[in-house]
């Protein structure tokens, strides 16, 4: 079957291609000129160049496919006015929806985030008494309606779903926090670097979810075989806290975890007055921005009951995927 994975190149997409092309599916990977092609080297897929902000290159990388798996959705570069962060993500996803429709594909699945998914009902509880966990019915409530990352990428999921509503074969993915291998930007693996570089004192405590990318791009394969259309599906793993995860992280690399706590409302205010110091001083965009820390306080735990249930996707040990992360990063150059 022949496929196009968009944004082939970074850790979910590259790892996405690997367990297509081991499958036995033809594979088209979409690409920018300036795309990092060390995380597709070796494999057998048809690489196009193109563009979300190009209508015309996504209808040439759709034209013949029968699954589209967008793994590469809007990113907010800096931190930006929301209002020109969420007509950029918007027009990127509107190209990709007139794309699909004009190539009448089988199935979309679209990636969006944790973020999205809502808090449950405050005081709710299961019939056994423990807390209710997050699920793909809790809509979103956006904690900061000033934050690009939150607002773009609830606008995105929306039209996605709003698509659906309206007839286009698509599914939505909500994979949590991921780590593995191919991990070339860095983005998820900066914590696993920062640890083991001993870079990384403090940590700002908050509940998290994870699981490995690998299955998450299991996952997604199963979605576009048996995701049912117009629905979201958590993909995650391990309830755990940013605690337990950076000790097990310290664990696998051999030092010595982070040790003092920072207080959220205290982790915030330092990334704002960080921003505003690299914007007006230093002309040049914060390596931590603001709307990456408030992204934390959305953090929560999941059922995932739904996405095993109807996808059976794998849920492997997390420490497998942060060894491998460390490997990767060792063999090529990141982490000595």
């Amino acid at each position: 079957m022949k496929v196009l994975v968009l944004g082939a190149t970074g850790q979910l997409g590259s790892n996405l291609v690997r367990a297509l092309v081991a499958r036995g599916d033809q594979v088209r990977g979409l690409v920018r000129p300036t795309s990092n092609p060390l995380t597709l080297k070796g494999l057998d897929v048809e690489r196009v160049e193109g563009d979300l902000n190009d209508a015309e290159s996504l209808v040439r990388a759709c034209d013949g496919v029968r699954v589209v798996y967008q793994t590469a959705s809007y990113y907010p570069p800096q931190t930006v006015p929301v209002a020109a962060a969420t007509a950029q993500a918007l027009a990127e996803t509107r190209n990709l929806l007139a794309a699909v429709r004009r190539a009448s594909v089988d199935r979309l699945v679209f990636t969006s985030t944790l973020t999205t998914i809502g808090f449950p009902p405050r005081g709710a509880r299961h019939a056994d008494g423990s807390g209710r966990l997050a699920n793909e019915t809790c809509p979103f409530v956006p904690l900061f309606p000033n934050n690009p990352y939150l607002m773009s990428k609830a606008a995105m999921e929306n039209a996605v779903l709003d698509a659906a509503r309206d007839g286009l074969p698509a599914v939505v993915v909500n994979p949590t926090a991921f780590f593995g291998p191919y991990d070339s930007k860095p983005t998820s693996g900066t914590q696993i670097l920062m640890i083991a570089k001993r870079l990384m004192p403090a940590y700002v405590q908050a509940p998290v979810n994870v699981i490995d990318v690998r299955d998450v791009a299991v996952g997604m394969i199963r979605a576009a075989e048996r995701g049912r259309i117009g629905e979201r599906y958590i993909l995650g793993n391990w309830n755990t806290t940013q605690k337990e995860l950076n000790a097990l992280i310290a664990r696998v690399a051999g030092v010595m975890a982070p040790l003092v706590p920072v207080p959220f409302p205290v982790a915030r205010y330092g990334s704002k007055l960080g921003d505003w110091a690299f914007r007006t001083i230093l002309r040049k965009p914060a390596p931590v921005p603001g709307f990456f820390v408030e992204m934390l306080r959305h953090m929560q735990h999941y059922d995932c009951s739904k996405a095993i249930r109807e996808l059976d996707y794998p849920r492997n040990p997390v420490e497998r995927a942060i060894r491998d992360a460390l490997t990767w990063f060792r063999e090529n150059g990141y982490l000595k």
